[in-house]
């Protein structure tokens, strides 16, 4: 069985794939992507790709990444 959540390598964090989504965390889990998305984590990966890591971040750079299309070219 698979995990019930995406999570970020040691001392980093995970933002969601989903544009516009600006969860950001050290785990994403299987219900956020429902709850946010209406969607599986399966179909939120084949959609919009996996979680973008992401270092430690302040404030203004949290706000600098809202609306930013996945730079990995996932979709």
């Amino acid at each position: 069985m698979a995990e019930p959540y995406w999570s970020a390598k040691h001392g980093g964090y995970i933002k969601c794939p989903v544009e516009d989504c600006n969860h950001i965390g050290i785990i994403i889990t299987t219900a956020h992507c429902r709850l946010a998305h209406n969607m599986t984590r399966e179909e939120v990966r084949k959609k919009y790709g996996l979680p973008i890591s992401v270092s430690k971040l302040n404030r203004k750079q949290i706000e600098s990444l809202k609306g930013k299309v996945n730079q990995r070219g996932d979709h």
